[in-house]
């Protein structure tokens, strides 16, 4: 086999995953603990099966198309025997193997791309963050005509879906599916947890490194207190830059001033202001900070880029003023992401609180303590037309330089998600 097929870790849950069979296999395991690494796998060593029909299909799945190509197809291509290949289709992310079957790379942001074919199997990655219906209205019936098997892999994302069918296959007795899970821990070494611990949230830890399934009901920013957050002793630091962080709302528009030193952020001061717009708030933005010498960096919403509250983008209004070092994602980060990152800083799984703001910050204030989730616990409830600008402003700033990333300290071990 190609150098790629290094040897694993032994675990004994990812061996009975691998050696059981099963139809249908639910995966929810900790972040970096080889649950996607054995699913490509799983995908390259079907390849070669025989069938009672020349052109075996199979599937590797992500919620975009973008996420399954950084997820799959490089290590797919790295995996398959070259003896194998018959051609490989870049554009299409498609290989054919000299056996007559197929391995196809697809984004599921449009499940109907997967009907109109029959396939004989499949990986669902990340599968908590697909459409809730995409598995029973688009991916289950293009499986029945050839008996084709499916795996359902990930970090939990609260009670969704993903929960619903661990419960099923928890719970059915239905034999042809298994429950699968581990945590992080069986596979990591510990200062890698260590490290996760120190930037994460201790209900953010449990979902993604001990695939422990979380409620997301009531407030949104659970980790927040006045008392330990706000802090009336927070200056102008002059040898820090100010981070701008914008939320592109006419009424009422809220933007946060912050600071950080890289492992801690004072939100220093606020901007907020009704029936107003994008010109009107940089406006005041340079009144109070445009002579800081460090200088100010814009953070905010992806969207601004494509349209305004005042005519142009809301960022070519922001550069043409003279607030040019702008800092923005070409797309905005999933919301849990975002909350995620602000409730990390919050507080870490260490009990260390890394985020303060100033008492004339009373619209953080406000957000930071009442904002709720709605009752599918994956969207906010913004039923106030008053909250969640603050507290969206400023979750732009902290997942761009706080994200919840961790990275392997120790050179030559392999992980994978």
């Amino acid at each position: 086999m190609p150098a790629r097929w290094y040897a694993l870790r032994y675990h004994p849950e990812q061996r009975r995953l691998w050696t059981e069979g099963r139809r249908f296999a639910v995966v929810p395991a900790g972040r970096r603990s080889g649950k996607t690494e054995l699913a490509k796998r799983r995908l390259v060593v079907t390849l070669s099966e025989k069938k009672q029909w020349a052109d075996p299909r199979y599937f590797a799945a992500a919620p975009t198309r973008g996420q399954a190509k950084r997820i799959f197809w490089n290590d797919i291509k790295l995996l398959t025997p070259p003896w194998w290949v018959r051609r490989v289709y870049e554009t299409d992310m498609c290989i054919s193997t000299v056996f007559g079957s197929e391995i196809w790379v697809v984004g599921l942001d449009k499940p109907q791309r997967i009907e109109g074919t029959p396939w004989d199997g499949g990986v669902l990655d990340e599968y908590a963050d697909m459409k809730a219906r995409a598995w029973s209205e688009n991916i289950r019936p293009a499986l029945s005509d050839r008996g084709g098997w499916c795996w359902f892999i990930g970090v939990p994302q609260g009670l969704n879906h993903f929960r619903d069918i661990v419960n099923y296959a928890q719970e059915s007795g239905d034999c042809e599916w298994g429950l699968y899970t581990w945590s992080s821990s069986d596979i990591l070494p510990r200062e890698e947890l260590e490290a996760a611990r120190r930037v994460l949230d201790p209900r953010t830890y449990r979902q993604e490194y001990e695939a422990s399934f979380e409620g997301a009901t009531g407030r949104v920013y659970y980790a927040y207190s006045a008392s330990v957050h706000e802090a009336g002793s927070i200056r102008l630091n002059p040898d820090l830059p100010i981070a701008l962080c914008c939320d592109f709302n006419v009424d009422p528009c809220v933007w946060e001033a912050a600071q950080t030193d890289g492992r801690s952020v004072w939100v220093l001061d606020e901007i907020a202001m009704r029936n107003t717009n994008t010109r009107e708030m940089a406006r005041e933005a340079l009144k109070r900070f445009g002579a800081h010498r460090p200088g100010v960096t814009v953070y905010g919403d992806a969207a601004g880029m494509s349209r305004s509250t005042a005519g142009s983008s809301d960022y070519a209004i922001l550069h043409e003023m003279g607030l040019k070092n702008q800092r923005v994602r070409r797309s905005n980060p999933h919301v849990k992401d975002r909350v995620n990152a602000v409730n990390s800083m919050l507080m870490n799984s260490m009990d260390e609180p890394r985020l303060f703001h100033h008492p004339r910050c009373v619209e953080i204030r406000k957000d930071l303590e009442t904002v709720e989730w709605r009752a599918n616990g994956v969207d906010m409830d913004k039923s106030d037309p008053m909250r969640t600008h603050a507290s969206d402003a400023l979750g732009y700033f902290l997942e761009y330089e706080f994200p919840l990333r961790i990275h392997a300290s120790r050179a030559g071990l392999k992980f994978y998600k």
